[in-house]
């Protein structure tokens, strides 16, 4: 395997071996530098990810919608995704990551500009929002691939722990911008926030690269579907997959939207109570970030599957208790919030290192594209339902229907057998 740095040089295991001792592991890894620059891209192109949350409080009124509308606004994003990144992803396999990943992330930020002028309703802000996810899908696990294709498998947790928390960071980023920006103006925040994807763009520019070309009939031979189909170890990482990303964009959705009800119950006005629900939300996430990276390193020593359950299982704790928390008081509410953003991300990297060693090597792109596909489908469901029980019976049971999600999640690993790590990938 060859890989190009940032400056342009050409390193493979032949030249390194030149320059280190004998007995010593020279397979090519990033350097430091190529892997923050990649994830400051992928921080940049998640500027627009949360922008709507932030404003959602203030949306609702505008537009008049209902929490299950409010809701579906937001899985529109991950439709629009889940429907992509099937494709995108796997064309990994057929035309390497460069092309997509640039097309995508400029993509992305036109989709969000769009947003900003053309949204006026619920109708409206479904369909481009939608358009938005396909940007994401295109950035995203493409740049989980190049991660986890170049990394040893001693240590590629930890380094996809990095390059997944900044998903993180860029969620956590974008909340805290839109709600700084919301004075301006909605559509002001919108537009503004638009332009961190094409940031991404250029951060990108020098160091996403291609990995080995397929064989030719590998090319011929098309998508691997069925072979991803007849993986058994990977089919249940995506399960687990799945059940976290049910509990994690419900919680994502909704928290800064639960925080914001928890100011407003202690007389904040409507602005003012936004304005805290947004910060102290983007404190959660961003605490969320260390822990998904702490989780990578952890799980490189303690296991995959071990890592992974003890952490959702966690997650799910916290989301049986926290919607029950209102009337304990601000201080609770917080305090469980923070411990939520801990948990509910320390296991993301690990399972997606978990799903790309489990795959088979020629089907690397496909089995990641399928773990999205599917998983980001669930994130469609969790925001809508978790909004149509709101509506029903309170933030509590909302919450609960997290929880169970989570626990189904730990129960697939537990049962089904699946082996402590990878063995394909290494």
């Amino acid at each position: 395997m060859r890989f190009g740095d940032p400056a342009g040089e050409s390193w493979s295991a032949g030249n390194a071996s030149a320059m280190l001792p004998s007995g010593v592991d020279v397979r090519p890894t990033p350097t430091l530098r190529w892997l923050l620059l990649l994830s400051l891209a992928e921080i940049a192109t998640m500027v627009t990810f949360s922008n709507y949350t932030a404003a959602q409080p203030l949306l609702v009124q505008q537009w008049r919608l209902s929490s299950a509308e409010a809701g579906a606004i937001f899985g529109a994003q991950q439709a629009g995704y889940a429907l992509a990144v099937l494709w995108l992803a796997s064309l990994t396999d057929l035309v390497g990551v460069r092309r997509i990943y640039l097309l995508s992330a400029a993509w992305n930020g036109v989709a969000a500009a769009l947003f900003a002028v053309g949204a006026r309703g619920f109708l409206s802000a479904l369909l481009l929002r939608a358009l938005l996810g396909v940007g994401l899908a295109g950035t995203y696990m493409p740049g989980v691939r190049l991660v986890a294709e170049t990394f040893p498998q001693r240590n590629r947790g930890a380094a996809l722990g990095v390059f997944i928390a900044c998903f993180s960071v860029g969620a956590a980023l974008s909340l805290f911008l839109a709600g700084r920006l919301l004075p301006l103006g909605v559509r002001t925040m919108f537009l503004l926030t638009a332009a961190g994807p094409l940031l991404g763009v250029l951060l990108a520019w020098p160091v996403v690269r291609d990995g080995p070309r397929p064989k030719a009939g590998a090319r011929r031979q098309g998508l691997p579907f069925r072979d991803v189909l007849r993986n058994p170890p990977a089919l249940r990482f995506i399960a687990g997959y799945t059940a976290h990303n049910w509990e994690l964009f419900g919680m994502r959705a909704w928290l800064p939207v639960f925080l914001t009800a928890a100011w407003s119950a202690q007389g904040a006005s409507l602005p003012e109570a936004t304005r805290m629900g947004t910060a102290v939300g983007s404190a959660v996430l961003l605490v969320g970030a260390a822990s998904n990276a702490a989780g990578g390193w952890l799980s490189d020593r303690a296991g995959r599957r071990r890592t992974i359950v003890t952490f959702l299982s966690a997650s799910a704790l916290c989301s049986a208790v926290i919607g029950w928390l209102l009337p304990v008081g601000l201080g609770a509410v917080i305090a469980v919030a923070l411990l939520y953003g801990i948990f509910t991300t320390a296991e993301s990297s690990t399972l997606s290192t978990a799903v790309a060693e489990s795959a088979f090597p020629h089907t690397l792109g496909t089995t990641m594209a399928v773990q999205s596909t599917v998983g980001f489908v669930a994130t469609i469901v969790s925001p809508v339902l978790f909004g149509a029980l709101l509506d029903a019976y309170g933030w509590g049971w909302a919450f609960v229907s997290l929880a169970v999600a989570a626990a189904a999640g730990v129960l697939t690993l537990l049962t089904g057998g699946a082996p402590a790590s990878g063995v394909y990938l290494d």
